[in-house]
C-alpha cells in the first residue's frame, strides 16, 4: 500500500461512496450516542466515531476526498485511542473492579485500524483473520450477542473484602457498567463490523 486510499482503487467508485455515505450515517448516529449518554458510554461511544471518521477516510474515493489526511495521522490517532483503552482496562484490574468485555473489543478494533492504516507491511495471514474477526463481529451484532455479553459477563472485580466477627473472610464483586444499555446498536454497528471486513479483504486482494 503506498497510499492511504489505494485500497479503495479496487473498488467501482459508486461502490466506494455508498460506502462512504454509510459511514458518515454511522459516525452522525454514534455522535448522537455520544451527546446523549455520559461517563463510560460516552468514552466507549467516542471510540466508535472516531473509527467511523477513519473508515469514511478510508472508502472516499479521490474524487471526493479533498482532505489529503495523511495515513500517520490516522495510524497515531487510532494508537493512541487504543492505548487508552488499554490503560482504562489495565487501571480498573488494577483498582480491583470489574471491566466491561466490550472494552477489549474496542481497544482490538482501535488497534485493527492501526494496521488498516499501515502503508505496507501487511501479513496475509494477520489480515484474513482480520477479515474473519469481523465478519463474526457482525454476525454477534446483529444477532444482539453483545448486548447480553455486556450486561451478562465481564472480567471479574473485587470491590471490598470484609472479616467478619467470627474471623471469615468475605469478598464482594463489583459490577462492570454496562455500555449498551437501552440503545439499539445492531444496525450501525453489523454495518461498521461488514465495512472493516470488507476493507481488509479488499486491502489484501490489492497486495
Amino acid at each position: 500500500m503506498s497510499a492511504a486510499h489505494g485500497a479503495t482503487n479496487i473498488l467501482p467508485e459508486w461502490l466506494a461512496i455508498i460506502w462512504t455515505f454509510v459511514f458518515v450515517v454511522i459516525f452522525v448516529i454514534h455522535l448522537r450516542h455520544v451527546l446523549d449518554t455520559h461517563g463510560q458510554r460516552r468514552v466507549w461511544h467516542s471510540g466508535h466515531v472516531l473509527m467511523a471518521a477513519g473508515m469514511t477516510f478510508m472508502f472516499a474515493p479521490t474524487s471526493i476526498d479533498h482532505f489529503n489526511i495523511p495515513a500517520t495521522f490516522w495510524q497515531l490517532a487510532f494508537a493512541n485511542a487504543a492505548a487508552v483503552a488499554l490503560a482504562w482496562i489495565l487501571l480498573q484490574v488494577l483498582s480491583g473492579r470489574a471491566v466491561n468485555l466490550l472494552w477489549l473489543v474496542i481497544a482490538t478494533d482501535l488497534g485493527a485500524m492501526v494496521y488498516m492504516w499501515s502503508a505496507n507491511g501487511f501479513v496475509a495471514p494477520i489480515t484474513w483473520l482480520l477479515v474473519a474477526y469481523f465478519a463474526l463481529q457482525a454476525g454477534l451484532w446483529g444477532t444482539n450477542t453483545f448486548r447480553r455479553l455486556d450486561r451478562e459477563h465481564q472480567i471479574p472485580g473485587i470491590s471490598g473484602i470484609s472479616i467478619g466477627a467470627d474471623g471469615t473472610t468475605t469478598m464482594s464483586a463489583a459490577a462492570a457498567e454496562p455500555l449498551v444499555c437501552e440503545l439499539d446498536l445492531r444496525p450501525t454497528m453489523t454495518a461498521m463490523a461488514l465495512g472493516m471486513a470488507y476493507m481488509f479483504a479488499a486491502m489484501q486482494l490489492l497486495m
